[in-house]
């Protein structure tokens, strides 16, 4: 008997110059990092959708030596750039996990680095896929950071804060438009002071993680929850506007304080987002989203929130607290000293959520004082129930209709649960569109984008004011005068 043995193909390799490589992307891109800072690891996988093996003779970075990229592939290290002797079998594939730490150039723009990853296939082809990567220098700021007299805060680089940023009592923190603070990993700032934040439309002030890249390759460490601390607010006579401030534990926790919100966003935090107690507090053209904790917990004090948009789609846990409570004792820390809610009005206002609620009060006075508690909602949106007969608190609202609900943001113009990515401006069927009281247009007649509230005589509720309504309006109007 004859035996005859044979090659199984899926050992066989082949050196055909057609025979070549898929890559997952053809570029491997940073987000903006901080020079001299080490980047998140990203990961490229490479294919071999032919019939037989590939054996790549070398892998190499085409400014091997110089460049600020650190590569492994297939569990080897490049050292000095460059590795030999890589395979990859018919129909498998292999993970190439690439690096950066830019330097530090001395300039206040970003710096783009690019690279090149060299595979050598065992036939002499050449395959490429191109490294890119920006570098921002930054100011780095170590151990507590105390302002004991008034100051300014303006700076074109980010300034990273590692420990803490304390303003004393007295003293003035002026954060100026453009600046950018990077807060380390439980960094936090606590004034006893006053801050003042001059944000523009055009040069925000950013408070947020420093830790840049992506925690998947489609969802950036920005754009998740407790990056850093927050910001705690006590002293007196604090003005904020154009805030953006994110991916935090918590927001902006305050007592006794008075706070002015103007223009800002408050973002996608691990706790409760805007916490006060006995605080006098002024909105307008303000968005606060999406937290685990409550979006805005008012304890005692006096509220006025006008055009603001709070939205709670907090989706990383579905335990997530409420859009707005309303309490005159400490509920989260079950201190049972009253606190006086002496007014508590909302007009303009979105507020709604995840659940068929998002509105809820807790008071430790008895029943008479709850009837003569001052809050009222006025031309608002409002994922609550209502209750008939109480046409003093609530006047001419919008409810949401648990059929129709707004869980899948089909009411906004960008709801994507997937990047955690957010454009809380009506889409333009949205049920909350011209329905705002058009007398508090007139004092705040810009939204939060400065787009125009007074263009077709209509607003919208919230924070934001749907313009391709405004644009379709107009042309429709004009094709009926003509």
């Amino acid at each position: 008997m004859a035996m005859v043995s044979s090659c199984d193909d899926y050992d066989s390799w082949t050196a055909d110059p057609h025979a070549q490589l898929t890559f997952g992307r053809d570029t491997v891109s940073f987000d903006t990092l901080i020079s001299t800072v080490s980047s998140s690891t990203q990961r490229l996988l490479v294919y071999n959708h032919n019939k037989s093996g590939v054996r790549i003779s070398d892998v190499r970075l085409k400014h091997a030596g110089q460049s600020p990229f650190r590569v492994n592939v297939d569990g080897q290290f490049l050292h000095g750039g460059q590795g030999t002797d890589f395979e990859v079998r018919k129909n498998d594939s292999i993970f190439v996990l690439v690096e950066v730490t830019l330097p530090d150039t001395d300039t206040d723009t970003v710096a783009m680095h690019t690279d090149s990853l060299c595979f050598t296939l065992q036939s002499g082809v050449v395959q490429y896929v191109a490294l890119m990567a920006g570098g921002q220098n930054a100011f780095h700021w170590r151990g507590v950071r105390v302002i004991d007299q008034d100051s300014t805060l303006q700076s074109l680089r980010p300034v990273v804060i590692y420990d803490s940023l304390y303003v004393s009592p007295g003293a003035t923190l002026t954060v100026a438009a453009g600046t950018k603070l990077y807060f380390h990993q439980h960094a936090s700032m606590c004034v006893d002071g006053t801050l003042v934040v001059n944000g523009t439309l055009e040069e925000p002030v950013v408070f947020r993680g420093d830790r840049t890249g992506n925690l998947f390759d489609y969802l950036p460490y920005d754009n998740t929850p407790q990056q850093w601390g927050g910001v705690y607010l006590n002293g007196s006579g604090h003005k904020l506007t154009y805030l953006d401030l994110h991916s935090s534990t918590f927001g902006i926790k305050a007592e006794d304080t008075d706070i002015e919100l103007a223009n800002c966003v408050i973002h996608n935090t691990g706790g409760n987002a805007l916490w006060t107690k006995n605080c006098r507090v002024k909105a307008y053209n303000t968005q606060i989203s999406n937290a685990f904790g409550n979006l805005y917990q008012m304890i005692g004090g006096e509220t006025e929130m006008t055009f603001c948009t709070l939205a709670q789609f907090y989706n990383f846990d579905a335990n997530r607290g409420w859009a707005l409570n309303l309490s005159d004792y400490d509920v989260e820390y079950g201190d049972t000293m009253f606190y006086d809610v002496s007014r508590a009005n909302f007009t303009n206002c979105i507020i709604t959520g995840y659940g068929e609620d998002v509105i809820s009060g807790s008071f430790i006075k008895e029943s008479k004082y709850l009837d003569s508690v001052q809050y009222r909602f006025q031309r608002c949106f409002l994922n609550t129930v209502y209750s008939d007969g109480d046409s003093v608190r609530f006047v001419r609202n919008i409810y949401e209709n648990p059929e129709d609900t707004m869980s899948y943001g089909r009411q906004f113009l960008l709801f994507d649960t997937y990047a955690r990515l957010y454009d809380f401006t009506p889409d333009t069927l949205a049920h909350f569109c011209d329905s705002a009281d058009v007398y508090w247009a007139e004092e705040f007649p810009l939204d939060r984008l400065g787009r125009s509230r007074e263009a077709d005589g209509r607003a919208d509720i919230g924070a934001y004011e749907n313009v391709q309504r405004q644009s379709k309006g107009e042309a429709e109007g004009k094709e009926e005068k003509e």
